[in-house]
């Protein structure tokens, strides 16, 4: 019975030296550029509140009045994932496109 903890403690170790080779076969598939996860699996690209267009910035300063705008993101399709936070640090998340237009999800399961 001595010997229980002993091949737990080696098989708990075995299966995590696996999990780290694992890691460090995607970080160095990565370095040399064989495979980018966060680019694949990442639909927006965080940008500066400024670098939205101007009709993005004014359509949501218009229809969200009660809001100040935390985060922009933008698609590779021109579509922009905005963050608003209010006073009460209530957020909320909506989309626009390029000329400010909002984008409102089918949220209708039917």
């Amino acid at each position: 019975m001595k010997k229980a903890p002993m091949i737990v403690a080696i098989v708990v170790s075995i299966f995590s030296a696996q999990g780290v080779m694992a890691q460090d076969e995607l970080a160095f598939n990565d370095e040399v550029g064989l495979m980018n996860y966060e680019d694949e699996h990442q639909e927006f690209t965080e940008i500066n509140v400024v670098e939205s267009p101007l009709a993005v910035q004014e359509a949501t300063a218009r229809d969200f009045q009660k809001y100040r705008i935390v985060k922009t993101y933008m698609s590779k399709d021109n579509t922009y994932k905005i963050v608003l936070r209010d006073r009460n640090d209530n957020t909320k998340v909506v989309f626009a496109s390029t000329n400010g237009e909002l984008l409102i999800p089918n949220d209708n399961k039917s």
